[in-house]
């Protein structure tokens, strides 16, 4: 085998064995994303595209000389045994030489679809967690607001009710202290009538006090006038 072939299968051994360890489920793809956003691939990353599209064209390449090999040795006509070994020999490793380009490239494809579909479920799985994170955070902020929702109706409940207790104690006041007015105002009027009674009598004994005077002032003026004829 060349020296080029030698790099292709070498390079095909390490495609498989990296394609194994991605497919491998001890290593998360969240910890693939984090290998993959390291300083070193992070820096090895930035000429990416670079690197593939140069080992793409080279194995396509290899791929063409496969196959153009293939069909030279095909095409060849040999009459002798030795000639026809050594054609069969030759189209043997340029079959060879293309499943391993072949494959080399497929596998090529497939492990950057592998690397695209680990970072973008690495990536799906930090924004499913945080928006878990979120709902949870609303979720309990909701619960929060619902007790304290719940704990203000109960205050208010319960302010309600004493407010209510306190206004009917107010009422049976205002209607205590009403009964009480009324029988004030009846009180006075009782006193009213009796004052205009006493003064009805005090009147009439006032009239009875001045007859009385005056008939005592009738009857010094007769004793006086019987003392002066008797002298």
């Amino acid at each position: 085998m060349s020296l080029q072939w030698t790099l292709v299968a070498s390079f095909l051994y390490i495609e498989i064995a990296f394609v194994i360890l991605l497919l491998l489920p001890i290593i998360s793809p969240t910890r693939w994303q984090l290998i993959l956003k390291s300083r070193l691939v992070t820096g090895l990353a930035s000429y990416a595209r670079l690197y593939f599209n140069g080992i793409l064209i080279a194995l396509v390449f290899l791929l063409i000389d496969a196959i153009r090999e293939i069909t030279k040795h095909k095409t060849k006509q040999a009459h002798d045994q030795n000639t026809i070994n050594m054609e069969q020999m030759k189209e043997f490793r340029a079959q060879r030489n293309f499943y391993i380009s072949g494959t080399a490239l497929i596998l090529w494809f497939v492990l950057k679809r592998l690397i695209v579909l680990i970072q973008s479920f690495a990536q799906l799985k930090a924004e499913n967690k945080a928006v878990l994170k979120q709902a949870e955070s609303a979720s309990k902020t909701a619960r929060d607001l619902m007790d304290a929702t719940k704990k203000d109706e109960i205050q208010a409940k319960k302010d309600n009710s004493e407010i209510e207790k306190e206004l009917m104690i107010k009422q049976d006041e205002i209607k205590r202290l009403n009964k009480e007015l009324e029988t004030s105002k009846l009180d006075i009027e009782a006193m009213k009538r009796q004052s205009e009674n006493l003064a009805k009598e005090y009147d009439n004994l006032s009239g009875e006090h001045s007859k009385l005077i005056k008939k005592l002032e009738q009857l010094e003026y007769q004793n006086q006038g019987e003392t002066k004829k008797d002298n």
